[in-house]
């Protein structure tokens, strides 16, 4: 871009660069607010977008509510990845993505949803399991992953949940336990 004398273009770049790399640090911190987490999946979107030609849309509904409780860094981010690669990347010019925030029944849910191809079902039984064989490159590992991250630090009553069907998408949805950093910190305080 600075070669093509594209300098707004490739300043806008270079701070989405800037801001993607300082939450991925995050100063060590694994638990980091879903307003930061946000931040970092729109800043990749960006990038993305100039790298894909524009060849999706993407959206972001996060209901406010929710921008300062906590999540685990770095869950959102590779399941927009995924959907840019596995689905929308490839399409000339109506891939979607939709990422939505909300709070149900007590607890915070972020969706990503795309309008690909679809996983056959044999597939996405298989994803979240650790001895898959469907596990290969950029096949999965990084779907465990995340939900293995999440049991560990919210316990397995949450985690990462797949649905797709051919021809019309797929949707990665995510549970997390509604508590803002305050919450939790007070809650490592005590389990000490």
């Amino acid at each position: 871009m600075i070669e093509a004398e594209k300098y707004p273009e490739a300043i806008s770049m270079i701070k989405s660069l800037a801001s993607l790399f300082r939450i991925s640090l995050s100063k060590g911190n694994n638990i980091i607010t879903i307003k930061d987490e946000i931040t970092h999946a729109r800043n990749y979107l960006a990038i993305q977008k100039v790298r894909y030609k524009n060849r999706f849309e993407a959206n972001i509904d996060i209901d406010p509510a929710i921008e300062n409780c906590i999540t685990i860094k770095l869950i959102i981010q590779p399941l927009i990845e995924n959907a840019i690669y596995h689905a929308v990347g490839e399409m000339e010019d109506d891939g979607q993505i939709d990422i939505k925030g909300y709070e149900k029944d007590g607890d915070v849910y972020i969706e990503v949803i795309d309008n690909g191809m679809g996983i056959p079902q044999d597939v996405l039984d298989n994803l979240l399991k650790e001895k898959s064989e469907s596990h290969g490159k950029g096949s999965g590992i990084g779907l465990w992953n995340i939900n293995q991250r999440i049991n560990l630090y919210f316990k397995e009553d949450y985690g990462l949940s797949l649905y797709s069907e051919l021809d019309e998408g797929t949707r990665a949805v995510i549970r997390l336990p509604k508590l803002t950093m305050e919450e939790y910190l007070g809650g490592e305080a005590d389990a000490k």
